[in-house]
């Protein structure tokens, strides 16, 4: 906790800069369609992965025959996974954004399927389990830096609401896993509903990136005519 906050304290800038205009106009802001499809993501991508992280305990004893102490090794290569994941979408954030955020989820469906035929089977398990953490948190510095982009007169605002989006996708994600149990769905079963909300997930993101195409290709002919006047 002491080397976080030194941490913090080093890293973090002490003053941003910050644009005039009151609350109202920040949360004015918020309704912007292209904020609320960001936040919309990060609720589906917090959802997809908390709709089986809550019941990976049972579905590594019950279908992959781990012990307990092979179950609290498992979470930790994949808490490993999760710190590489927040370094490699950082990196990723500041590289191509909405393609990296595109491809991220691509690759993270593709891992939720093979998820199913494998999970009986410790060792493949295990390298999935941390290849799902890398992809799972390299998505939040992704979503993060979509909102407050979205945002850009309300960043501060964008930013703290879009962690009550993850919180909220948290809460939603166990949920839904619960419901399906519940239902009779297997725990081998159960990353079928990650994926479902991982597919809603692209979905959304892929409609963003579209409007960002076609926001582009409206403001281009004034660019080019303002550019062209004597």
């Amino acid at each position: 906790g002491i080397a976080a906050l030194a941490a913090l304290i080093a890293l973090v800038p002490g003053r941003l800069p910050m644009k005039a205009g009151g609350i109202l106009a920040e949360f004015r802001v918020m309704g912007d369609g292209q904020v609320i499809l960001a936040m919309l993501i990060s609720v589906l991508c917090s959802a997809s992965l908390f709709s089986v992280f809550t019941y990976i305990s049972p579905l590594l004893s019950e279908v992959t025959g781990l012990s307990s102490g092979a179950i609290t090794g498992a979470l930790l290569l994949f808490g490993v996974g999760l710190t590489a994941g927040n370094m490699v979408g950082g990196k990723l954030a500041d590289w191509r954004l909405m393609p990296s955020l595109i491809g991220t989820l691509l690759v993270l469906i593709a891992v939720l399927v093979a998820f199913i035929p494998v999970s009986p089977h410790p060792a493949p398990t295990l390298v999935l389990l941390v290849v799902w953490g890398v992809l799972a948190f390299a998505l939040v510095p992704l979503l993060q830096l979509r909102v407050v982009d979205t945002a850009a007169a309300a960043p501060n605002l964008a930013s703290t609401l879009n962690q009550g989006a993850f919180n909220l996708g948290n809460a939603a994600g166990a949920w839904i896993g619960a419901v399906a149990i519940t239902h009779g769905l297997a725990y081998q079963s159960l990353p079928l509903v990650a994926i479902a909300l991982s597919i809603g997930a692209l979905a959304l993101s892929l409609l963003s990136a579209l409007l960002d195409r076609g926001s582009l290709r409206t403001h281009a002919p004034k660019t080019e005519t303002a550019c062209r006047a004597p």
